[in-house]
Formats: structure tokens, C-alpha cells, sequence
């Protein structure tokens, strides 16, 4: 009888194929993944930067700096183009409480920006979400996808949007003088390359230009398609109407969105003659001017949304009785607080806090309000209305966006043509022009100003 107990079987054969190839496979996959996230970082790489110092009207100027090396879960991202965001101007031109300097982080060199978008140019070894060679858009929200509230659903708040104080930041440069040089926010987006981490990275497959990207995808842009076509808030429903207070460049994405979302009538409200026009040609049905209705603002809107008839058993809205049911199916109030007077028409109150409770009111019985801005002071609101007038208030920080789910889709918007971002982005300038088109954003001379590089 032979002996074949050394003679390796047919099975083990197989299994050690396997096995060898599977190694193989892995090995392969680690070394591409490796190659990926290389950080392919030149040490004292040169590049341009707005920086913020101290405080006053000159604290931000454009200055040389020297790139550190990148690590751990940090994105070096070359930028394509940045959105001047109105809530940046008191820190950019050192206007409004402080000159801009905002205690501890107005002693830090700083890069300011609340998001932007561009191209992956290296990566930490820690990284998988973006390799690179990816377009990125760089939020002004993180989503990390694991902390509480990820996990809830509502990643428009995400912790790591509170990690951003002067003990969070890590510094990305060097001025010439060896001052180290920090991202505002893990961001800033007023420079040739942002160095950010891993939550705020959405990456993009879209050929869309630098400047329509970055509208699109800026965070007042997010914050007004988050408002009217995401699930974070209230769902617009087909056929709703809508009613868009204050109609900057967060305004007039709710406007696109609420066109989008089927809205049968958009009643937009600015007091700047050229917000309306733009308002119109983007979806608007309606246009009012908070000036010239004054103390009938409110009630002007419930008129336009009363419906055909208000015949109760006929399904009529009756705009009488203690709750009423005339007004705005679904309000998203995008004015807040002026951090400079502007040049173009003012409006009724420079602290927001009107526009915000005239928001309210409009809002219909059965409702839904959005808000999304930075006023200045206290609200008062009439009790029953609030405690049992049945309107839904959702605080939508980025409109209730959720980046990694949301961003993607707003992009779609924008390439299949049902998203105008030119109509918006009314100023584009290169980046050494970057100081006089915030001038024209906080003075409301123009909609939305981008930089580009």
C-alpha cells in the first residue's frame, strides 16, 4: 500500500492558491491604498494667503506662507474657488464687536473662509474618505458620520463643529517671520490651498467651472437648498407655498429649492430692488418689498396664500378665527443682522430681529418654519401662536444639510441645469481682489462675491 499522507490533497491545493492569491490581492489593494493617501507634501512649499491679525480695518492682508507637512486625518486640498460669506466680513475687515479680533483667535494669524472647493493634493496616512486627484468640496459643517448626533440623523450638527476654538486649531503654515499661521474653522478657504481634516471633505465628480462649484457648493448656498430639499427640517411638500425672508445669497438658494421641491407660489421678500429681480428670473412668483408693506408685511402674505375660496367644507382656507389658516405653508427666513450699513437699500431693522418675527407669523397654522441666521438681540412672539398655533420651528443650522449625503445631490442640481449659480454669483474676482469684493458683500452692492484662484 502506497503512503500517501504526505501526497497534499486536492483541497489543500486549492486552499493555498487561494490563500497566495488572496495575499497577493491584499497586498496589491494596500499598496494602491497606500499610494493613494501618500502625503505628497514638499516641505517649505510657498503659497499665498489672506491672513487675519489683531483688529481693525487692516488686520487681514494677503501674505507669503510656507506649507507645513500634513498627517494623521489631514486633507491638503489646492483651491479653485471660495464664497465670500456675509457672516465672514466683521472677521475679514475687522468690522463689527472686537474690530473682527474675537478674543483668543483674534491673536492667532489666521486663514478666514467658511468653506471652498478644489482639488486633492495629498492626503494623511489616516484618511479614506478622498484620495488624491479628487475634487472636493471643503464644508463649512463637518460630518464625521460616527459622533451622537451623526448618528441621529441630523449631521448639520455634527460635534466637530464645535471643536474649532483656539485650542482646536492646529497650525498649517508659516509667515516669513515664523509666526505659525492657522485655518479658521479647520477651513480657510481665502488661499491658494486649504489644509483641513477628513470631516469637512465631500468629495464631487463634476465638471462643473471653479465659480459655479463654489456657489453651489458654498455653505450659503447648502444652508438654502438644505432649507427647501432636504429631509434635516421640515419636508417641502409639492404644491406648498412658500414664502423666502430676506434674499441674499442663502435666500436665493431657498428660492431655487423651494422651484425645485414643486412649490406652486414663491413669495420672496428683500429690500434690495436687484435681490428681487434676481429672485424672479430664479423661480419667484411672487417679489415684496418689507419697506413698502411695513406693518402689513405679514398680512400681505397670508393674502397671497389664502387659496382659490375660503369655504371650510369646501377645503378654503379661512384667514379669520383664533389660529387662521392663511399664511405660508413652508417660511425660510434668511436675513439676520447687519455687521456694516449697507449701500444698497436698508432694511426695517438692522438687528433681524423683525424679519424674524414677521417669519413666524406668516407662517401658517399647521406650518413649517426654517431659520437660518444670525440676528442680534431677543424675540418676542405671541404665546398662543407659539404654544399651540401648530407651526413647526426648525433651527437649520446648514439649513439641516447633512455634506456627505446632500452636497453630492446639490452638485447634481447644479449640472443637470435645474440649479443657476450664475445668476448668483453676480462678483468673481481672483484672489488678490478678494478684500474689495468683500467690500461689496458686506455693503450689499452685490449677491454673492467668489474668489477664485
Amino acid at each position: 500500500m502506497t503512503d500517501d499522507s504526505n501526497r497534499p490533497s486536492r483541497r489543500r491545493v486549492i486552499k493555498s492558491a487561494f490563500a497566495a492569491a488572496g495575499a497577493a490581492a491584499v497586498g496589491r489593494s494596500a499598496e494602491a491604498s497606500q499610494q493613494s493617501r501618500s502625503a505628497a507634501v514638499v516641505t517649505g512649499r510657498r503659497f499665498k494667503g489672506w491672513v487675519s491679525r489683531g483688529t481693525g480695518p487692516t488686520r487681514t492682508t494677503l501674505e507669503e506662507l510656507t506649507l507645513r507637512p500634513i498627517g494623521g486625518r489631514q486633507v491638503l486640498v489646492r483651491t479653485e474657488a471660495t464664497n465670500l460669506c456675509y457672516s465672514n466680513t466683521g472677521a475679514v475687515l475687522g468690522l463689527g464687536p472686537g474690530g473682527g479680533g474675537f478674543g483668543r483667535l483674534g491673536e492667532m494669524a489666521l486663514i478666514q473662509g467658511h468653506g471652498g472647493v478644489g482639488v486633492v493634493e495629498a492626503v494623511g496616512p489616516e484618511v479614506r474618505r478622498v484620495q488624491a486627484g479628487d475634487r472636493v468640496c471643503v464644508s463649512g459643517t463637518p460630518h464625521c458620520g460616527a459622533c451622537y448626533q451623526c448618528l441621529r440623523g441630523r449631521s448639520d450638527m455634527c460635534q466637530f463643529l464645535g471643536r474649532q476654538g483656539p485650542n482646536d486649531l492646529v497650525a498649517m503654515a508659516d509667515l516669513r517671520d515664523g509666526t505659525p499661521v492657522y485655518a479658521n474653522s479647520h477651513i480657510g478657504g481665502l488661499a491658494e490651498v486649504m489644509v483641513t481634516f477628513e470631516e469637512w471633505v465631500v468629495p464631487l465628480v463634476t465638471k462643473a467651472t471653479a465659480p459655479d462649484l463654489g456657489m453651489v457648493c458654498s455653505c450659503v448656498a447648502v444652508a438654502g437648498l438644505g432649507a427647501t430639499t432636504s429631509q434635516g427640517t421640515g419636508i417641502l411638500r409639492p404644491g406648498s407655498t412658500v414664502a423666502v425672508v430676506g434674499c441674499g445669497p442663502l435666500g436665493l438658494s431657498a428660492v431655487q429649492g423651494a422651484r425645485i421641491s414643486g412649490a406652486s407660489s414663491i413669495i420672496a421678500i428683500d429690500p434690495i430692488k436687484a435681490r428681487r429681480d434676481i429672485a424672479l428670473t430664479i423661480g419667484a412668483t411672487h417679489v415684496l418689498d418689507p419697506n413698502a408693506e411695513g406693518d402689513g408685511l405679514v398680512a400681505k402674505v397670508r393674502d397671497l396664500t389664502k387659496g382659490p375660496n375660503d369655504r371650510l367644507w369646501a377645503g378654503g382656507r379661512d384667514a379669520g378665527g383664533l389660529l387662521g389658516g392663511a399664511g405660508a405653508d413652508f417660511v425660510v427666513e434668511a436675513v439676520g443682522a447687519d455687521t456694516a450699513p449697507p449701500k444698497a437699500e436698508r432694511g426695517p431693522d438692522p438687528t433681524g430681529i423683525l424679519p424674524l418675527r414677521q417669519a413666524y407669523e406668516m407662517c401658517a397654522a399647521g406650518g413649517d418654519i426654517v431659520t437660518t441666521s444670525l440676528p442680534r438681540g431677543n424675540i418676542t412672539l405671541p404665546a398662543v401662536m407659539f404654544t399651540i398655533g401648530g407651526r413647526t420651528h426648525h433651527a437649520g443650522q446648514a439649513g439641516g444639510c447633512s455634506p456627505m449625503r446632500d452636497i453630492p445631490r446639490f452638485v447634481a442640481m447644479l449640472d443637470s441645469g435645474q440649479y443657476n449659480a450664475r445668476a448668483l454669483a453676480t462678483t468673481v474676482v481672483p484672489i488678490e481682489r478678494m478684500r474689495e469684493a468683500y467690500e461689496e458683500v458686506v455693503y450689499r452692492t452685490t449677491a454673492t462675491a467668489i474668489m477664485t484662484v
